[in-house]
């Protein structure tokens, strides 16, 4: 996300004080875990720039351990 959105911080905050009066999950427990990337083009148009972003996504989690053929890039 590059534009600050209110109403998805609004809803989001509201899901996450949801999550924690009425699950188990615990924001504090998600320092375990390495992260996901999304990389999308929100029009659906293909692009170049989608792959790179891509590539750069996956350069940035080159700790799980998985190198692709090219040994450039991760899993």
């Amino acid at each position: 996300m590059t534009k600050y959105d209110e109403t998805w911080v609004a809803a989001e905050e509201a899901k996450r004080k949801w999550m924690a009066e009425n699950s188990l999950y615990r924001a504090d427990d998600e320092h375990a875990s390495c992260g996901v990337g999304l990389v999308v083009s929100i029009d659906g148009k293909a692009s170049r720039k989608v792959v790179d972003n891509g590539i750069g996504a996956l350069r940035a989690v080159w700790h799980r351990g998985a190198v692709d053929a090219d040994g450039k890039t991760g899993d």
